[in-house]
C-alpha cells in the first residue's frame, strides 16, 4: 500500500503535529490517523509501533514515560521528508512576479546543493545561473522547508522581483506573458 518510509513519515507527521503519542496500544484520537497507515487497526497498530522501534533507534523520536515525543533530529528529519515530497501549487493566475532563491552552500555540504538543486528543476524552476532559480509561483514554502530540513537559513535567500533583464526566456519557459 505504501512505499518503504511512509509510515514513518506519517508518524512523523502525527507526533508534529499531536507534540506526543501515548504509550496505549490505541490512544484517543489516533484511529483517523491509524486509518491513514492500515485500514485494518491491529495492522496498523503494529505498523505505528515498529515505526516508533525504529525511528527511536535512529534518534528521531524518544520515548518518556508519558509515550513518544518528536526529537530535534526528527523536526529536521520531517521537514527534509516534506522537502522530498514537496510539489509547486498549480499557478492559476500569475501575479506579474517572480520568485528568485538562491543559495551559496560550502562545498564540504556539496550533496546537499546537488539535492537541491534536483529538487529546484523537478518541481519546475527555472536555472538563471548555477546556484539561482527562478518560478512564478510563491516558494515560501519549498524555501521554508530548504532552510529548516537542511539547516542552511544563512545559505538560502529567496526573493520576490517585478521585473529581470531579458526575461524573454523566463516567459517562453512558464508560457507566460506580459
Amino acid at each position: 500500500m505504501y512505499k518503504r518510509g511512509d509510515v514513518a513519515y506519517i508518524v512523523l507527521g502525527i507526533l508534529a503535529v499531536a507534540g506526543l503519542i501515548a504509550i496505549l496500544p490505541l490512544a484517543p484520537g489516533l484511529g483517523a490517523a491509524l486509518k491513514l497507515i492500515d485500514p485494518n487497526p491491529r495492522k496498523a497498530a503494529a505498523k505505528m509501533d515498529r515505526a516508533l522501534r525504529a525511528l527511536t533507534k535512529g534518534g528521531t523520536v524518544a520515548r518518556t514515560k508519558e509515550g513518544y515525543r518528536l526529537t530535534t533530529k526528527g523536526e529536521t528529519e520531517l521537514e527534509r521528508k516534506k522537502f522530498e515530497r514537496y510539489q509547486f501549487p498549480e499557478l492559476k493566475k500569475w501575479d506579474k512576479k517572480w520568485r528568485v532563491i538562491c543559495f551559496d552552500i560550502p562545498e564540504k555540504r556539496k550533496y546537499v546543493r546537488h539535492i537541491i538543486h534536483n529538487k529546484l528543476k523537478e518541481v519546475g524552476c527555472y536555472r538563471l545561473q548555477d546556484s539561482v532559480f527562478v518560478a512564478p509561483q510563491p516558494c515560501g514554502e519549498i524555501l521554508k522547508l530548504v532552510q529548516q530540513g537542511f539547516l542552511l537559513q544563512k545559505h538560502v535567500r529567496g526573493m520576490v522581483v517585478t521585473q529581470i533583464d531579458d526575461e524573454t526566456s523566463l516567459l517562453r519557459h512558464f508560457k507566460l506573458t506580459r
